[in-house]
């Protein structure tokens, strides 16, 4: 989106030069500045308008993304998310991510941390559904950055601020670096911290989680076909022997 702005402002540029005239008059004693052609200067200004629209939008637009993991997880990442809420003045969207569980009638549990969650956002916090973005099918790190990013494509999001520790962010910023390889996403595509406490042991947990994920992509060849082979039960005995985050 920024590049497409740039493309458009040097365009306007271009079309500006043509529209203009300068003439010399009287052995260079002065000169006057014309528009000899309207259609190229109103192009012009047709470009300039759209280069800027598409700054404004592309700047603004922004979402807080919090992985959903377990019960202290979730209020570690909902309170750090809401803190950065809180203090931006253009209030970005909130997307929760991970697989929502549900009751025999397809709805949410109501016991399920999910739905907590989101009563939490919404009682505590007041934020209104349209402020809200659910994304329920998510069950390890690499599909909620996936399923995340679809979400936000149509809303026209492409700057996420993701509230998570520090070894789980390494693995959305390996994430990233492949989608922008497989073009995925654009280059203006950014993931920013919004970090949140990580024992040593979550600590451990997510350095192995990473190098699982960096040969799961590696070898798979890109991101779509890692994700539908997930490590299963060998993703499962780090993460119950050194930490509770999602896999």
């Amino acid at each position: 989106m920024k590049k497409l702005s740039l493309v458009l402002l040097l365009v306007g540029f271009v079309f500006l030069s043509l529209s203009f005239e300068v003439t010399i008059t009287g052995a260079v004693i002065g000169r006057g500045v014309e528009v000899s052609n309207v259609l190229f200067f109103i192009l012009s200004l047709t470009f300039f308008i759209g280069s800027f629209v598409l700054y404004v939008v592309n700047k603004s637009l922004e979402s807080l993304v919090i992985p959903t993991g377990n019960l202290e997880e979730d209020e570690k990442r909902v309170e750090t998310a809401m803190r950065s809420y809180v203090r931006t003045k253009d209030k970005p969207y909130v997307l929760v991510s991970g697989e929502i569980h549900r009751d025999e009638s397809g709805g949410p549990r109501r016991e399920s941390q999910q739905y907590s969650i989101y009563k939490k956002l919404r009682e505590q916090y007041g934020l209104k559904p349209s402020d809200l973005i659910i994304e329920g099918k998510s069950r390890d790190t690499l599909e909620n950055f996936l399923n995340s990013v679809e979400k936000l494509k149509r809303k026209g999001v492409n700057h996420l601020k993701i509230a998570t520790n520090q070894t789980q962010y390494w693995r959305f910023k390996l994430f990233e670096r492949e989608a922008k390889r497989e073009g995925l996403v654009d280059g203006s595509f950014e993931i920013e911290p919004l970090y949140t406490s990580e024992s040593p042991r979550e600590f451990v947990y997510g350095v192995l989680a990473y190098v699982k994920d960096y040969f799961r992509i590696k070898f798979a060849g890109s991101l779509e076909d890692a994700k539908n082979q997930r490590t299963g039960s060998f993703g499962n005995f780090f993460k119950n022997a050194f930490g509770s985050s999602p896999e």
